[in-house]
């Protein structure tokens, strides 16, 4: 169900319509929050989040079982839906996570470390962040 590239108007990458369950992971011993997981691009995703507050970085499950896990930073928000890109690895190892609105204790908030097919977030600092 990817659009085509003429569909896409000014987004460079084609999005893949999924409208199925997630779970949103607001801070690491959180409680993961089900959520509509609506689109979703190599770079980023589209979630139907109802009223819930989200916060600048955050994780998102697209499993229950956790298998599919990432960190995500949020973008825009209209009604109850958001907008996020996908962090990678390399920019929370790096401390170059840009929110939109910089919080100086977001760092140690959320912070992923990558390992194959899994990312455990934990209260770690992005310097100990190790790549997968």
């Amino acid at each position: 169900m990817g659009r085509h590239r003429e569909d896409l108007g000014a987004r460079r990458h084609v999005r893949v319509d999924l409208h199925t369950q997630g779970y949103l992971i607001p801070a690491p011993d959180a409680p993961w929050i089900e959520c509509t997981i609506v689109d979703v691009s190599d770079r980023g995703v589209c979630l139907d989040v109802g009223a819930l507050a989200v916060s600048e970085l955050f994780g998102l499950a697209f499993t229950s079982g956790g298998k599919v896990l990432r960190v995500c930073a949020l973008v825009w928000r209209q009604g109850e839906r958001i907008g996020a890109r996908f962090v990678s690895a390399r920019e929370l190892r790096e401390g170059l996570v840009q929110t939109r609105d910089p919080d100086p204790k977001l760092g140690k908030v959320l912070a992923g470390k990558i390992l194959p097919g899994k990312v455990l977030l934990g209260n770690v600092s992005a310097a100990k962040v190790s790549a997968g």
